[in-house]
């Protein structure tokens, strides 16, 4: 799965890095997605408002557009 939009705070954002496909783990045919830290990436996406893109790096969700 290349670049994933997920809706957050009513807008799509893109995700560069931090999320896996969950469908590996558990063996479903069902495609989803497990996001690492959501709440930091919540947190992020209030403090960006007009971020477009976040990306995962040491622990920490940045605006990356």
């Amino acid at each position: 799965m290349a670049l994933p939009k997920i809706v957050m705070r009513g807008r799509k954002i893109i995700l560069l890095s931090g999320f896996k496909d969950a469908s590996d783990d558990t063996g479903t045919r069902r495609r989803s997605l497990m996001v690492d830290a959501e709440d930091k990436l919540r947190q992020a996406a209030k403090k960006n408002p007009d971020a477009v893109a976040f990306g995962y790096v040491a622990g920490e969700w940045i605006a990356s557009a």
